[in-house]
C-alpha cells in the first residue's frame, strides 16, 4: 500500500504539532543517558535544544478548556521492554482534544499527544534481545495511540485493539502497565500522567509492542499521523467494512480519517468509492485520494445521489453481459 498521498494529505487535514513550534525539542547524546551525566552534551538538531543534565520540557494539560503549560521534566527512564524515543513530531488527533475541553475524562495533570514519530535512544534495562535488534540505538520509529502490552489475553489472540492493559493502566490511570507514570516534574519531583506515551514532550517512553519502524523515505513530520488515523482507517476498511475488490463504498467525512479510508479502498481495489462532505475543497481533494465520486451533503440528498449511481452501475453490469 503507498502511504505517500495519505502524507501528503495530513498537513491539510490535521494539525501537526511540531515540537520545534513551542520552541522545546531537543537531542540528548545516548552517553549522556546512560551514564547520567550531564556534561556539556547540548547541541541543536532541526531546531531541537537539549537541555542539559538530564532534563526536558513538554506541553502539561491541568484542567478543561485552559491552554497548554510548557513545564520542565525529568528525562524519562524506560523499564524493562520500554523504549525512550526523542521525540521528532507529534500529531494533534481530536482525542486529544477532546481531553483538553474535558469531554473525555482522563487523570490530570498530564502530558498529551499519541501521534508520534521519533528517534530510538534508549532500552529500559532486562529487556528482550529481539526488541533491541529490531529497534537499535537511533532507528526512526512511528508510534500506535494504542500501545499494546504483548502478553494479555487479548493481545496473544492477536486482537491488540483490545489490550486489557492498555485500557486498565493507561486510559483509566495515566500511567503504563506497572501502574506508574514515567514522567516527573523537574522543581518538585511530582508525577504527571501519560496520555497513551504522552507524546508532545521532547522525549517519551513506550512500550516497544507500540512501536514499528519507520522507512527512511518517510519524514518525521508528515508520517505521525500513521500511528492513529491511519490505522484507524486500515481498521475500518479491513475488519469493520472488510472490504474486497469491486465492492462499493461511501465514507462520510473526508478529514484525517476519512482520507486515508479512500486510499486503503483504493488499495483493496474498491470499485465506486463515494466520498461525502459539507465543504467543496475536501471533495475535490479527495478525487485526488481515490475518490470515484463526490456529494456535498449539505447542498443534495447524498443517500439519494449514492442509490442512483449504484442503480446505475447495477444497469451498466447487466447490459455488458
Amino acid at each position: 500500500m503507498a502511504f505517500a498521498p495519505i502524507l501528503r494529505r495530513a498537513s491539510a487535514v490535521k494539525n501537526l504539532f511540531s515540537l520545534t513550534r513551542l520552541a522545546v525539542g531537543s537531542a540528548l547524546s545516548t552517553r549522556s543517558l546512560q551514564t547520567g551525566a550531564s556534561g556539556d552534551d547540548s547541541q541543536s538538531m532541526g531546531g531541537y535544544h537539549v537541555s542539559p543534565g538530564g532534563f526536558m520540557r513538554g506541553a502539561v494539560y491541568r484542567e478543561p478548556n485552559k491552554p497548554l503549560t510548557i513545564e520542565e521534566f525529568h528525562i524519562p527512564r524506560p523499564k524493562s521492554n520500554e523504549i525512550l524515543i526523542k521525540t521528532k513530531a507529534c500529531g494533534v488527533c481530536h482525542s486529544d482534544l477532546h481531553v483538553m475541553k474535558g469531554e473525555i475524562p482522563f487523570a490530570s495533570p498530564c502530558v498529551i499527544g499519541h501521534e508520534i514519530t521519533g528517534e530510538v535512544v534508549e532500552h529500559g534495562p532486562l529487556t528482550d534481545h529481539k526488541i533491541i535488534n529490531r529497534f537499535p540505538i537511533g532507528s526512526r520509529v512511528v508510534g500506535a495511540f494504542i500501545m499494546p502490552c504483548g502478553t494479555c489475553s487479548y493481545c496473544a489472540k492477536g486482537h491488540d485493539d483490545l489490550c486489557e492493559d492498555f485500557f486498565a493502566y493507561n486510559r483509566a490511570k495515566g500511567t503504563l502497565y506497572d501502574g506508574e507514570t514515567r514522567l516527573f516534574l523537574r522543581h518538585d519531583d511530582s508525577p504527571v500522567y501519560m496520555y497513551s506515551m504522552g507524546g508532545m514532550a521532547e522525549y517519551c517512553v513506550t512500550p516497544a509492542h507500540g512501536l514499528a519502524p519507520l522507512p527512511e523515505s518517510l519524514p518525521y513530520s508528515e508520517s505521525a499521523i500513521l500511528g492513529c488515523a491511519v490505522f484507524t482507517a486500515y481498521g475500518a476498511m479491513a475488519h469493520a467494512a472488510e472490504i474486497r475488490p469491486g465492492d462499493s463504498i461511501a465514507v462520510i467525512g473526508i478529514g484525517g480519517v476519512g482520507s486515508s479510508c479512500l486510499q486503503i479502498a483504493r488499495a483493496f481495489g474498491a470499485s465506486d468509492i463515494i466520498a461525502v462532505d459539507v465543504q467543496d475543497d475536501k471533495l475535490q481533494k479527495a478525487k485526488t485520494l481515490g475518490a470515484t465520486h463526490i456529494v456535498n451533503a449539505a447542498k443534495e440528498d447524498a443517500v439519494e445521489r449514492i442509490r442512483v449511481w449504484l442503480i446505475q452501475d447495477l444497469l451498466f453490469v447487466k447490459m455488458n453481459h
